[in-house]
């Protein structure tokens, strides 16, 4: 006995090729819209074995569940239900009891397959008494499974051939139920292998459908008509529009009539096949001119990046380097072998299990390419890189070659370290100018509490010591005058070189003045000062600027050398003059030395000695404002030498 199908669903499409599904394996279909036609057709039509229903119709049953219910159970029949997952569990609990579910995005093969399993396994026959014999007739090997893969539910039997003319010889022999043909194929065509079956008298009446990778245009429908096709539709990866039409040309029982012979001359036929062929040459130009044309963007994206791109065949293990990465790295095209070993082998022995492990990972599981490591260049020297890629896989998932670009961040790298560092030293600086600043306020405001609450209680307050208050005050006030010039100055320096106001000054001079200046604070700090050389030595000169120069070094020298003599120097020449100043103090470390001139540079802890960092890098810029030259000499523990040099005529820039 056939199974026994109930379709529950509005008239449309969608049903009748269910409807046509069903009917090609033999089985008894019925149809139903409603519910009470779905229950008359439960308790008067022959044993139902199955119903199918889409999920609108189940959810819109409501309270009359119940009614379905029952005459689920007086039948017998299976209730299958056409939804998708996430519907599902919300038609659980209607109350209905559903057997299974056939989902929407399925293939119309994949519906039969469902329904097939759904059937009862014994007392019914599934298979068809007489499969429908099905002739396919197509060139390209993938479009060929792909349809017969489709085709495989239906359990038709399904013939196959390469070319037209294995086709025409294979439905002589074997007289299919029906012929599906691609127009383009070797040898013969699928319009001809059409015309030749119309004019055999066994096979005039088979139904021939035609098929092609595009849409059909008007001249393609046309010369379907010409040769009596019954139909010429798009084929495509999931081929249901094929099958459908394949369906309900077999249930149609013919073709359409087959063209008198002689009715289609020669002539039309040859000039519509020459259209056909110059509009396919058309579209192949114009593919070959797109790939052209993208061929030539990709060069010039290659040529133009600042990145270096590569290209690896991963079946043919060759790698390919731009021209832009091999000058990246400093080598002609024959410096590099071109392999994948060969890039590896210029990795930093450090990231070089880093970067072939994230090249298995992406090849095998598809993680993301993007890795970081250093490539050696060619003077010995190693690069930071960072690189990102992305596999191209065939259709079975299969990597075949892999793409990205290889970027050189060596200088981006460094100017983040010196920034980084920049923001230390501005942050350490930061706070260092705070204590340096609260210190004297702490004093000043100390000094003028005292004073006023001596003079607020005392109905006397001896001179001298209103004196002493008032001096200590001041030297406070000083103090703090100086830290804010000095912060200025350095604020005006780093936007321009100081302005100088050029007269003819007498170093040797300047250098007693400033001794005279600083001889109590050396004196408190236990030091001697020593001119020990000293010499008339005028330039042109701006004579605050080198009293600001030379202050800086005795206190300086004072403030790292206590309890020992700093010694003094004036010499030069008829060019140049040399001021040199030398402590016996702790001395500079060698690795803080070449970056002492810098601003906020500093050579001690800033929690054993006080100052802003900035005296020497204002220093710098006034001597090389001037056009001279300052360095310094130092053995740690020992003390330290600075020299500076100053050319007698002026700055070169404003002698000129």
């Amino acid at each position: 006995m056939k199974p026994t199908l109930l379709l529950v669903e509005a008239p449309g499409p969608h049903r009748e090729l269910l409807y046509l599904a069903f009917q090609s394996q033999g089985w008894r279909v019925l149809l139903a819209v409603g519910l009470e036609a779905l229950t008359l057709a439960l308790r008067e039509a022959p044993p139902v074995h199955l119903v199918l229903m889409p999920a609108g119709v189940l959810t819109a049953l409501g309270g009359q569940a119940g009614v379905l219910r029952e005459a689920l159970a007086e039948a017998g029949a299976a209730l299958w239900v056409e939804a998708p997952v996430a519907e599902r569990e919300a038609l659980g609990r209607l109350g209905v009891p559903v057997a299974g579910f056939v989902s929407p995005t399925h293939s119309l093969g994949a519906r039969l397959e469902a329904v097939r399993q759904g059937l009862p396994a014994a007392g019914v026959d599934i298979e068809p008494s007489r499969p429908l014999k099905v002739l396919v007739a197509e060139d390209d090997p993938v479009f060929r499974k792909l349809l017969q893969l489709s085709l495989a539910p239906f359990h038709f039997e399904v013939m196959a051939a390469e070319d037209g003319a294995g086709a025409l010889e294979l439905a002589r022999r074997r007289s299919p139920d029906i012929v599906v043909a691609d127009v383009l194929m070797p040898r013969l065509d699928g319009f001809r292998l059409c015309l030749a079956l119309r004019q055999d008298a066994r096979l005039a009446r088979v139904p021939v459908i035609l098929t092609h990778a595009t849409a059909p245009d008007e001249l393609d429908l046309r010369m379907a008509a010409n040769v009596g096709a019954n139909g010429f539709v798009r084929r495509s990866q999931g081929n249901d529009e094929v099958v459908a039409l394949l369906l309900r040309e077999a249930h149609a029982g013919g073709p359409l009539p087959a063209p008198v012979p002689g009715e289609l001359s020669t002539e039309p036929h040859l000039y519509g096949m020459v259209r056909q062929l110059e509009r396919r040459v058309g579209l192949l130009e114009q593919a070959e001119r797109d790939a052209r044309d993208s061929e030539e963007r990709y060069r010039l994206v290659v040529s133009g990046s600042y990145d270096g791109v590569w290209d690896w065949d991963v079946r043919g293990q060759s790698l390919y380097w731009s021209p832009r990465l091999l000058e990246m790295l400093g080598l002609k095209p024959e410096d590099f072998a071109g392999t994948l070993d060969a890039f590896l082998a210029r990795v930093h022995p450090e990231d070089r299990g880093e970067v072939a492990s994230a090249l298995t990972q992406h090849l095998e599981q598809g993680t993301l390419y993007d890795v970081s490591f250093r490539l050696r260049h060619a003077d010995g020297a190693y690069r930071s890189c960072v690189s990102r890629g992305r596999a191209l896989r065939d259709a079975h998932g299969r990597p075949q070659r892999m793409a990205g670009i290889i970027g050189d961040v060596t200088e981006q790298l460094r100017l983040y370290r010196e920034t980084r560092e920049a923001v230390r030293v501005r942050d350490e600086f930061l706070a260092v100018a705070a204590h340096e600043l609260r210190t004297p306020l702490a004093a000043l405001r100390l000094r003028v509490q005292g004073t006023a609450a001596a003079l607020k209680h005392s109905r006397q307050v001896e001179p001298e010591r209103l004196e002493r208050a008032l001096v200590a005050a001041d030297r406070q006030v000083q103090r703090l005058a100086d830290l804010v010039e000095g912060l200025l100055d350095v604020s005006q320096l780093q936007s321009h070189a100081p302005r100088l106001n050029l007269v003819d000054v007498d170093l040797t001079q300047v250098v007693r003045d400033v001794m005279g200046r600083t001889e109590e604070a050396a004196t408190r700090a236990g030091c001697r000062l020593v001119l020990r050389e000293a010499m008339p030595m005028v330039g042109r000169w701006d004579a605050l600027r080198l009293g600001q120069v030379v202050t800086h070094l005795l206190v300086n020298a004072v403030k790292f050398g206590p309890g020992k003599p700093v010694e003094l120097e004036v010499q030069g020449d008829a060019d140049t003059a040399l001021l040199r100043v030398r402590d016996h103090g702790i001395g500079i470390a060698p690795d803080r030395v070449e970056g002492l001139f810098r601003r906020f540079e500093r050579a001690v802890p800033t929690r054993n000695y006080g100052g802003l960092g900035l005296g020497l890098y204002r220093l710098h810029r006034i001597v090389e404002a001037h056009g001279g030259q300052v360095a310094v000499t130092s053995t740690q523990g020992q003390g330290a030498t600075f020299s500076v040099h100053l050319p007698r005529a002026g700055p070169p820039a404003l002698r000129a």
